[in-house]
């Protein structure tokens, strides 16, 4: 079982198209996760790519499996989501107080509301970690990672870029940004040579910035078979790396997500953008009265390629926590 708790208070950080690597005919399932969603699987290629959209650093695997969470297929975009317990139920079963969950409470079709756009997602699989249920496999798959034009890659692009990539810390050339933020884009295997024939735990946590009173998402790629974390490796030559501690300096690599930008404060009334209006607007009908799931819906949002309410939107409006509060003014 993952210590979840133990990533999210460390204050040290490890830090397109089918990616062929399934090496038959089936494509790579098109893969996001979402925090406390653990997935297991052996890395097999990772890469820099660029189009017209900015760079993105995209992470092959093979023979994955879903280890606990839910993981869902999205029909309009053909693309696949891992969500936990506590996104599809609102408990996490391995709480001590936690009521008992079953794999069969996982709703056959999640709804989500993005920026007042109904999405529905169909449920492929689902395990309760907590029971001592066994992964299941979900097939080969590729992950994007990426960033936006205002702040650049975001966090966990960032890390990831510094700790599977030969490249090392060297792989982050402009952490502001998206589109000159890679060394390497050419598509070439960019893959630690002492990371391949692997098998690994990959998922994400929410960690508190230290720059501001946000979180972030930080990604913890962990070996399955001895359970040390994979950290930047101690040069660029492809030839040495760690799995474990390396000097400090490199685990802290991995920069927060940019501080909220307040300009004197959240907008005003008038200046709200229709898109963060109707998250206003869905929270209220939704019967929210908690902080908490307001914020989680609106990380939905923001995650979701989809929808018309953006990163940046967020941003200038003041920060996801100026956007939370305007729902319960």
């Amino acid at each position: 079982m993952y210590d979840y708790n133990s990533y999210e208070s460390d204050s040290n950080e490890n830090s397109g198209s089918s990616s062929g690597s399934s090496g038959n005919n089936e494509p790579d399932k098109n893969l996001t996760i979402t925090p406390y969603a653990p997935i297991e699987g052996e890395i097999t290629r990772v890469f820099g790519n660029a189009n017209n959209w900015g760079q993105s650093l995209g992470v092959a695997m093979e023979n994955v499996e879903l280890v606990d969470g839910c993981l869902y297929h999205d029909p309009e975009k053909g693309k696949f989501k891992v969500f936990s317990w506590r996104e599809v139920v609102g408990i996490d079963p391995a709480a001590p107080d936690a009521p008992e969950v079953s794999a069969d409470d996982a709703n056959q079709f999640l709804v989500k509301n993005y920026g007042g756009t109904e999405k529905r997602y169909e449920l492929q699989e689902a395990v309760v970690m907590a029971n001592d249920e066994d992964p299941v496999p979900i097939g080969n798959t590729i992950m994007w990672y990426g960033g936006s034009d205002r702040f650049g890659p975001k966090s966990a692009s960032k890390t990831l870029a510094k700790i599977l990539t030969t490249y090392g810390r060297e792989m982050v050339v402009d952490d502001s940004d998206i589109h000159n933020w890679l060394a390497d884009t050419s598509g070439e295997n960019l893959l630690r040579p002492d990371l391949q024939g692997r098998r690994f735990g990959f998922f994400e946590v929410k960690k508190q910035s230290n720059q501001s009173d946000r979180k972030y998402h930080h990604p913890i790629v962990k070996d399955a078979e001895t359970g040390v974390d994979v950290t930047v490796q101690n040069d660029n030559s492809g030839q040495q790396g760690t799995l474990g501690s390396s000097d400090e300096a490199d685990e802290a690599e991995a920069e927060p997500e940019p501080a909220a930008v307040t300009d004197g404060g959240p907008a005003q009334a008038a200046e709200v953008p229709p898109a963060i209006e109707d998250f206003i607007s869905t929270c209220t009908t939704l019967g929210y009265d908690d902080e908490e799931k307001a914020a989680t819906l609106l990380a939905d949002l923001v995650e979701d390629a989809g929808n018309d309410l953006t990163e940046n939107m967020v941003e200038e409006f003041g920060g996801e926590d100026a956007v939370v509060a305007r729902v319960f003014q």
